[in-house]
């Protein structure tokens, strides 16, 4: 797939939330070794203040904290990408096309209930797309 440039400018504008969320919170990088544009991890107590700035950029939550995700985990494309979604987790989603995805998750660390990752990524049925939007975050 060959990206348009109001694709390209959707994306920049978007993903422009990973410099917001740098620059605003005390995000720490993330060991993540998932395909992702941006992990970071930052203390639960302060996704109440990320919630708008991703909001923002991303629309209203595909999928809030405390709704159950067990239908859309079992008949959902862009959940099933993602590794599935529990019930503690917030996705955000934006379409860009109908084959090209970004989202934004909270994933709250099961292990330390005050430690959440802030995820940002891109799906896309096309390979190699992933590489190329990374590429425009450089």
């Amino acid at each position: 797939m060959i990206l348009m440039d109001t694709h390209i400018d959707t994306i920049k504008e978007t993903l422009s939330v990973i410099r917001e969320l740098k620059s605003g919170f005390d995000l720490e990088p993330s060991d993540s070794r998932d395909p992702l544009v941006f992990a970071g991890v930052v203390d639960s107590d302060i996704i109440e203040e990320i919630t708008p700035l991703v909001e923002k950029y991303f629309g209203r939550a595909y999928k809030p904290a405390g709704k159950s995700a067990f239908l859309i985990n079992m008949t959902d494309r862009f959940a099933k990408a993602i590794g599935g979604i529990r019930k503690e987790q917030t996705v955000f989603r934006k379409n860009v096309t109908p084959t090209l995805d970004l989202y934004c998750a909270f994933w709250p660390w099961g292990s330390n209930p005050v430690r959440t990752t802030v995820r940002i990524g891109v799906l896309g049925d096309t390979q190699g797309m992933e590489n190329e939007i990374g590429s425009l975050m450089k």
